[in-house]
């Protein structure tokens, strides 16, 4: 009778524990959801999620054969899949305001000219831009509307939206409505400098394209001379995916390849 009551709580506490753990990460995949303005909720997000982590072990266990191996491979891919699909969507979403900044600086300009009001000038972006640059412009529009002041509500979009040109802009716009300064010439420099920046790091691209293929080509070479030796000589290469020395030798070698490439990356990524 011990033993069941013991195992009946133990039982209960992890149930207990795995219900808290979920509402933490669901609060955390709710915050990200709702900056990248994703039409699903947390709950959806957390059992597409299980799935995934599911359905990864599955493929795992049936493309490469073995159950051990496969589940903690699919397992892996599985799990780490969603968050790395929302990193990277943060990531393209930044770089997609980045790009639009410009081309809204000069929508501005224009618009502060003929009308000289921010907040009309803001709305005229929306309407002649979309996403994602309107849908952060839209939720600083609706901040300054229920009563927070334009200055932070522009800070407040800065805040949110970690984008560099977007930092760039607001901050000189928060500082020229400060210092009495002539926003549409402000707004018209801004452009330029933007447009200056993406035409350097264009050159940079093009200068350190070599570099790039080169450090790629080097990840690949590894896999590509051991499926030549196994097409040659297929036992010699074998025990490498049949036995416990050969997963220690491939892992020591996937993850040196990967130091690598990285720091070769690492080198020839140059920020503007």
């Amino acid at each position: 009778m011990a033993s069941f009551l013991a195992i009946w709580g133990g039982g209960e506490y992890v149930a207990n524990r795995l219900g808290a753990e979920r509402g933490i990460y669901e609060r955390i995949v709710g915050k990200e959801l709702h900056r990248l303005f994703l039409a699903i909720t947390p709950q959806e997000f957390v059992l597409l999620h299980l799935f995934a982590f599911a359905g990864g072990i599955g493929m795992g266990i049936l493309l490469l054969g073995n159950p051990i191996i496969g589940a903690i491979v699919g397992g892996a891919a599985g799990a780490w899949g969603p968050r790395i699909y929302l990193r990277r969507a943060w990531v393209a979403r930044i770089r997609g305001v980045d790009e639009q900044v410009e081309e809204a600086m000069v929508y501005m300009s224009n618009s502060f000219k003929a009308n000289p009001s921010l907040p009309e000038a803001i709305q005229d972006v929306i309407n002649s831009m979309g996403a994602p640059l309107s849908q952060e412009l839209s939720v600083l529009l609706k901040e300054y509307k229920l009563g927070t002041p334009l200055d932070q509500a522009l800070v407040n979009c800065q805040r949110r939206m970690p984008s560099r040109n977007l930092e760039l802009a607001i901050s000189a716009l928060v500082i020229g409505r400060t210092v009495g300064g002539n926003i549409p010439q402000i707004l018209s420099d801004i452009s330029n400098t933007i447009r200056e920046s993406f035409r350097l790091e264009r050159v940079i691209d093009t200068q350190t394209a070599q570099g790039k293929m080169q450090a790629w080509v080097m990840g690949m070479m590894p896999g590509v001379v051991l499926g030549a030796f196994y097409l040659l000589d297929p036992e010699l290469i074998t025990p490498l995916f049949e036995t416990l020395p050969g997963y220690l030798i491939l892992s020591g070698a996937a993850t040196l390849n990967i130091i690598g490439v990285s720091m070769i990356l690492k080198i020839v990524s140059i920020e503007v």
